[in-house]
Parts: structure tokens; sequence; C-alpha cells
């Protein structure tokens, strides 16, 4: 299974795909809630693709669910500290949990 390395500590993240439900603030101030699905997992942080367009910086709540790491349901606060590629409307987005 391939590996990812992420951010300074170098943590491996797995490749997962569980549903999620990300809440939080939008670039226009406005509340949103999305649903998603993760791209990898880590203890430390998550990846996954959003259609809401959000500031660097922004502070998530998710809800991950059914995650082999966290269990059938785990909610996490998290801030976004990467953006990727937009993927088919949404953008990657890479968070690091508080």
């Amino acid at each position: 299974m391939a590996r990812y390395a992420y951010g300074s500590e170098r943590e491996n993240r797995e490749p997962e795909t569980s549903r999620l439900v990300i809440t939080g603030v939008d670039v226009e101030g406005k509340e949103f809630k999305e649903e998603s699905e993760t791209v990898d997992i880590s203890e430390s942080g998550i990846s996954f693709l959003l259609r809401t367009p959000l500031w660097m910086d922004a502070h998530l709540t998710l809800d991950i669910r059914s995650s082999s790491l966290f269990g059938p349901q785990s909610v996490k606060k998290a801030k976004v500290v990467r953006f990727g590629q937009e993927i088919s409307g949404k953008r990657f987005i890479a968070a690091r949990f508080d």
C-alpha cells in the first residue's frame, strides 16, 4: 500500500476512502456543510476534495465516518494547511488536526 510523506513530521498517511462531512466558514464568511470522502489520513492530518472555496488556515469541523484509523465515527477539528489541484470541480485540501 502506498504511503505519503506529509509536513515537517514526515508522518506517513495511509490512502483511505471514508465518508466525511465538513463544516466551517467559506471565503465569503458564510457557514457551509459539505459531504466528501477522504483521500488519505493519519493521526495528525487528513486530505479530501471540496467544492466550497476556503481560505488557507481556515478552521474546520470534520465528521469522519467509518475510518480504519478512527473507528466508525469520529469528529475532529482541523486547520487547512495546503491546497492542491482542482479535480472535477473540487479542490484538493490538506488539513492538520488540532
